[in-house]
């Protein structure tokens, strides 16, 4: 309500039928213009209809408006346009341009432009990612447009979700955090009460988060429980997020695909891949003369974590606090053997002309860095699954392990 009311002093909007509470008083009438002075009217009556499917923008967002600044976007980015740069992926942007996206979801998308830029930035980065990889993967006319349709709405969930908690600027625990995780699921909810979207559009929404190993959220779905077409949208989404952020090279993102095996959809991953080997970027991340010595302390952390669970493991558990540590043990192997992969434990590969080969260097960072945030992210979804379980035993001896997992960047945290 706050950001309809906010957006209602630059635009008109407007009741498209009567709006009634549930016991039969007419709040607003049809044709009449939403404003500030009806904010108490609104907020404190319960309404018959949800207010969304009730209400128009004039001159709102267009879908063509989102697809053509994504154009855009790839004229100007080098990352986006050796992606999406193609005739052929160009080609489904522009053609998109003429998708239809019902009222009551535009007028939310317009709330999205107006109160935050950098998500709608986003959500056109995704959006000519999406071009680009189903342009790549051959897809059909009808897998392209249910992409760019679910694209532009991924992550419209997040328009309901606490302003805090997306634009702070500091670490969210895993307690705040779950008010985030949310966003792929009321997204899903949203569009399903207010629309006749197709199922694959409300797929790639509810599970642009999910991935193919089962680590993601916020259903926790391997590849075989979700829709061939949100592993497209995972990837692109999870690229997009390093692409805007501007100071994320090329190698970031092609290792942020591939650092955890079977974490993606191979063939998406490896279209973003071959595209962004075509660029000549130089190293982004400035140089980090303690990586080695991050690297074992991280190790260290990971396998304290390791014993930990194995502790929990030998307990009597519920079988689905079984399935959770056993996927969160396998996890775990993988950041181990990631960061064992370049030999950055190895005090020998550092020396001689190694230690002077900055692409190494970079890479090495990198991984640190990735593998970083994947043990915090391996902790947020731990205390997603441990909370469904709604047993207060179980919560109670998971709750050190997620504090270990949501500390793994902090100095020293491998002694704990």
């Amino acid at each position: 309500m706050a950001k309809l009311l906010d957006l209602s002093e630059t635009h008109s909007i407007v009741a498209t039928q009567d709006i009634y509470d549930e016991q039969g008083f007419k709040l607003l009438a049809k044709g009449a213009e939403v404003s500030r002075d009806m904010q108490d009217r609104l907020l404190l009556r319960k309404l018959r209809a949800p207010l969304e499917s009730s209400l128009s923008v004039r001159d709102g967002l267009t879908v063509a408006e989102i697809l053509q600044g994504a154009l855009e976007l790839v004229d100007q980015n080098p990352a986006l346009e050796s992606i999406a740069g193609t005739r052929a992926a160009r080609e489904i942007l522009r053609d998109g341009r003429d998708l239809h996206i019902p009222p009551p979801l535009m007028l939310l998308m317009t709330c999205v432009r107006h109160t935050s830029a950098d998500s709608f930035r986003h959500t056109q980065v995704v959006a000519a990612l999406c071009a680009g990889i189903a342009a790549d993967l051959e897809a059909s006319a009808a897998e392209a447009r249910t992409l760019l349709v679910a694209s532009i709405l991924h992550d419209i969930g997040e328009i309901y979700v606490n302003p805090d908690y997306i634009t702070r600027q500091g670490h969210l625990s895993p307690q705040e955090w779950k008010h985030v995780a949310t966003h792929p699921r009321v997204g899903e909810l949203l569009i399903r009460s207010l629309t006749s979207m197709p199922q694959g559009v409300l797929a790639c929404v509810a599970q642009h988060h999910e991935r193919h190993d089962g680590s993601g959220y916020p259903a926790r779905l391997t590849r075989k429980e979700q829709h061939d077409l949100s592993g497209w949208m995972a990837v692109a989404d999870s690229a997009a997020a390093l692409i805007n952020r501007g100071n994320s090279g090329a190698s970031q993102v092609s290792l942020a695909l591939r650092i955890v095996p079977k974490e993606f959809d191979r063939s998406a991953a490896d279209v973003l891949i071959r595209g962004l080997q075509r660029l000549k970027v130089a190293p982004q991340l400035p140089s980090d003369t303690q990586c080695v010595d991050r690297a074992h302390r991280l190790l260290a952390h990971i396998e304290a974590v390791g014993t930990a669970l194995q502790a929990e493991a030998g307990k009597a558990l519920s079988n689905p606090l079984i399935e959770i540590v056993g996927r969160a043990l396998h996890l775990l192997d993988g950041f181990a053997r990631s960061l064992r992969s370049t030999g950055i434990l190895d005090a020998s590969s550092l020396s001689g002309a190694d230690a002077s080969d900055q692409g190494l260097l970079e890479e090495m960072q990198q991984i640190v860095n990735e593998v970083t945030w994947r043990m915090r992210n391996l902790g947020r979804n731990i205390y997603l699954g441990v909370d469904a379980c709604n047993d207060p035993a179980a919560s109670e001896g998971m709750q050190a392990i997620i504090e270990m997992l949501d500390t793994a960047a902090q100095p020293g945290a491998a002694a704990g």
